[in-house]
């Protein structure tokens, strides 16, 4: 059941452990490699609709270069592919001193609405044990509904409002046994 509101979303959901998670046939989430630096620009470069999120992903191409550049000295990168094209990205950044790191996830829009989304969030929720971290942090649209039921099945949850965004956290400490099941 969701149930959506300013004040409160609530969703309920198990999670399962995952190595390669394929979603729709032939898609496969794994790493980002220095390799993939082309089609993953690729993908952001075509995305729609452009600056989704505060200005994310950046429609200029030297900007959005360089914003890749960043995001790909993150320790956790992972993309979703549907054959040899990315067609979703993941990535969390590290915030220094503190026990947080934010979450940035795309998904193109030829591939929305078929479990991509979910299966890169969830990969990225479980591998981000290894980071040290307590907690993930992320904005998005109070319009992307879609997204914010997504969030909320892997444990996440409104902290603040900001305008039309939501500002949504999920404590890793307290859904440790959550995310191995």
């Amino acid at each position: 059941m969701v149930v959506i509101s300013p004040s409160f979303l609530y969703f309920v959901y198990t999670m399962k452990p995952l190595d390669d998670y394929n979603v729709v046939e032939k898609t496969t989430i794994r790493n980002l490699r220095e390799a993939d630096f082309s089609a993953l620009f690729e993908m952001y470069i075509s995305f729609q609709p452009k600056s989704y999120m505060l200005g994310l992903p950046p429609t200029v191409e030297p900007v959005c270069a360089k914003w890749l550049g960043t995001l790909l000295q993150e320790k956790l990168n992972l993309i979703a592919t549907c054959g040899e094209r990315i067609i979703g990205h993941s990535s969390l950044v590290d915030v220094p001193r503190s026990d947080l790191c934010e979450l940035i996830i795309f998904v193109h829009q030829d591939f929305r609405g078929q479990g991509v989304g979910t299966a890169l969030l969830k990969e990225t929720c479980r591998r981000s044990f290894n980071l040290c971290k307590n907690r993930i942090w992320l904005m998005v649209s109070c319009a992307n509904t879609a997204a914010i039921a997504i969030y909320y099945k892997c444990g996440f949850r409104v902290t603040g409002m900001y305008g039309d965004v939501y500002e949504m956290e999920l404590d890793l400490e307290s859904c440790i046994d959550y995310m191995s099941r």
